[in-house]
């Protein structure tokens, strides 16, 4: 019997050591630092990925929000629709649209058509970076009475304030780019373009035939304006368009805005018109922030 109770203490001594050696064993600090910085790093690397899909994610939010607003835009142009702020009144002139502040209701701006509508792209000073959309007034009949058919005839104004006649209530609707997106280039024309700062939808006006409008005939126009740069004052800009939408450029082979992401390497080209069809509007992500 004290043989097997011999034994058994043995037994036990032996367990005793082990779970004392177990008790004392664990991670030295060298190997805590190590799973820190494993795990560390795998959450670093996470983060990022996360961080990566959420930025190209809100440019393309970004790209595509322009988009749907110049859309917008080519839409009201189609249809007629101008915001009225019951604000201003516009009357007809020997130098064209005399806009100045009052309350005239929708359709009794005597002497005085909707023309469309103009975009001031990269507003200077402007963080995050904007762009206007100013409504055009126009003369809705000429010197001698009769209708306008041209738009030197029905000399276009923005309804809002320039340096030549900062008085102008101000009818422009404000839009900002958002997520780090930036205008980095308007261009027209085939080629290389030529570099402007704007741009104007715009009815084609009426024709006639013997007196007799021709049906039909009316249609929106693409018009860039020559003249308009980036990166200028909203009144800068306004005075722009003023003076030079009646002699700029209808429908050029094509309308090319670049938006860039510095920070993404992404950037997103919009294309209006070109290839007969003046009212499309694409567009496509590259890889780059030219757009090339």
């Amino acid at each position: 019997m004290s043989k097997y109770f011999g034994s058994h203490q043995s037994s036990y001594a032996i367990l005793d050591h082990m779970k004392g050696g177990l008790k004392t064993q664990g991670f030295t600090i060298v190997e805590t630092l190590i799973v820190l910085a494993v795990t560390g790093g795998l959450f670093m690397l996470i983060a990022a990925s996360l961080s990566g899909r959420q930025a190209k994610t809100q440019f393309q939010q970004s790209i595509q929000e322009v988009r749907s607003q110049i859309e917008q835009v080519i839409n009201d142009v189609s249809v007629g629709y101008y915001p009225n702020l019951a604000n201003f009144q516009c009357s007809a002139s020997g130098i064209g649209p005399s806009i100045s502040a009052g309350s005239t209701a929708q359709g009794e701006n005597t002497g005085c058509i909707f023309l469309g509508k103009a975009i001031q792209f990269q507003i200077n000073g402007t963080d995050p970076e904007q762009f206007r959309i100013y409504p055009v007034a126009g003369l809705q009949r000429d010197s001698s009475g009769a209708e306008v058919t041209t738009y030197a005839a029905a000399m276009p104004k923005v309804i809002a304030p320039s340096t030549g006649n900062p008085g102008v209530p101000d009818n422009a609707s404000v839009k900002k780019l958002n997520y780090g997106l930036t205008t980095a280039s308007l261009k027209y024309g085939s080629g290389a373009g030529t570099n402007v700062g704007s741009i104007a939808f715009v009815s084609s006006l009426a024709s006639y035939s013997s007196g007799a409008l021709v049906s039909g005939s009316q249609q929106i126009n693409v018009v860039p304006i020559t003249g308009s740069v980036l990166n200028a004052s909203a009144a800068a800009g306004a005075q722009t368009i003023n003076s030079n939408l009646a002699a700029s450029p209808i429908n050029p082979a094509g309308v090319k805005l670049c938006f860039a992401n510095a920070r993404l390497g992404q950037s997103g080209l919009i294309t209006i018109g070109g290839n007969g069809r003046q009212l499309d509007v694409n567009l496509v992500i590259k890889g780059n922030t030219t757009c090339s």
